[in-house]
């Protein structure tokens, strides 16, 4: 006969076996359920980042590039951005735009086209770059003797002359023999530290480092015995030169009328001539008011040249046939037809904060835009 402890033993052996039973079924189950979760979540990534890539195609591309290589905006593709950014970083940024540049605000609370659930939808795509993502390295500054020009034409002219010739008390810099005497590094100092016993006043207060270093590479070019041509604005030369007039300084007006003729064409330096005859003839009243027809008629382009750029630069916001899209559409247009030529160039130049319409003058010169405007012009009534 088996006694009671031993009825007792069996019991707890088959508590025992059962129990371990039940803890490796549930392991397994665990296990299983982890993976199914994991596959779970990243079938929803993936969903995530389709929808984040169809919203990017739609609002994000024109200025960020269609791989996000930048353009307008910043390289979003760019293992550095992507390595020190937040998610909730990213997410506030495009939710409400960044104040006083060209990224708007994107969420529906403030007037935009997305929802929360898209802005974190294009976040994810973002964050799917991370892996592969190249580093994009800072723009390195390129000292531009034409920027340089503009600057010598602006600050250093009144005293060295115009296109460094010279001056009743400065001497003249455009001279390659004089310029081959001392380096360029003698005349990033002098810029910078002046020569007060001499006149030179102190420019390394008023200008930054590279627009010294623009005028240090126009004068290396004049070194060589190169010439270079400023790139004038007609635009504001012709708002100079009438303003000049209106102050009875027909001095200055000439100056202003003959720098823009050194890069106007066509037909508006056709009406730059007749200015500048009218003005040697004594007649400023006339001169004045030819230059006051002029800058409300500037600026004169070709709209065939207009259209290429158009669809370069334009088209993919606006549409081919300016039909609109992410940009508002232009054919036609009441705001262009409300703006003169000058009031469109400075738009375009300037472009307007806060929206993803950029301006154009770091990639246009005001001919192109010029050239754009007259191609504008053919879709208006």
């Amino acid at each position: 006969m088996q006694t009671a402890a031993e009825n007792y033993r069996n019991h707890i052996l088959v508590g025992l076996a059962l129990s371990l039973a039940l803890i490796l079924a549930l392991g397994v189950y665990g296990f299983n359920e982890q993976v199914r979760l994991a596959q779970a979540a990243e079938e929803f990534n993936r969903e995530r980042v389709a929808r984040g890539q169809s919203i990017y195609n739609q609002q994000c591309v024109a200025c960020h590039g269609a791989q996000g290589e930048g353009g307008v905006g910043p390289a979003l593709n760019n293992r550095n951005v992507l390595k020190n950014t937040l998610d909730s970083v990213f997410f506030a940024v495009i939710r409400s735009g960044v104040p006083g540049t060209q990224m708007p605000a994107w969420s529906v609370d403030f007037g935009g086209p997305l929802t929360d659930e898209d802005v974190r939808d294009v976040v994810a795509l973002l964050r799917s770059w991370e892996p592969t993502a190249p580093e994009v390295k800072p723009a390195v500054f390129t000292p531009d003797p034409g920027r340089g020009a503009m600057l010598f034409a602006g600050t250093c002219a009144v005293c060295h002359g115009e296109n460094g010739a010279g001056g009743e008390n400065a001497p003249r810099l455009n001279d390659p023999l004089r310029l081959q005497a001392l380096p360029d590094d003698w005349y990033r100092a002098v810029i910078r530290n002046g020569r007060p016993a001499k006149g030179m006043p102190t420019w390394g207060t008023v200008l930054s480092p590279e627009q010294i270093e623009d005028l240090v590479s126009l004068i290396a070019a004049w070194r060589k015995g190169v010439e270079v041509k400023p790139s004038f604005a007609v635009s504001d030369l012709l708002e100079r030169a009438i303003f000049s007039l209106q102050n009875n300084d027909q001095q200055s007006a000439a100056l202003h009328i003959e720098r823009a003729l050194s890069v106007a064409t066509g037909p508006g330096a056709q009406a730059l001539r007749s200015s500048q005859a009218q003005l040697a003839a004594q007649e400023t009243s006339a001169a004045l008011n030819a230059l006051q027809e002029l800058r409300d008629q500037w600026p004169i382009g070709d709209p065939a040249s207009g259209a290429l750029l158009y669809t370069a630069n334009c088209s993919a916001c606006h549409g081919i046939q300016g039909e609109g899209g992410i940009g508002l559409a232009l054919n036609p247009s009441a705001f262009v037809q409300g703006q003169t030529n000058a009031q469109l160039l400075t738009f375009l130049q300037q472009g307007r904060p806060g929206t993803a319409m950029a301006g154009f003058s770091d990639r246009l010169s005001e001919a192109q835009l010029a050239d754009v405007i007259a191609f504008l012009r053919l879709w208006q009534p």
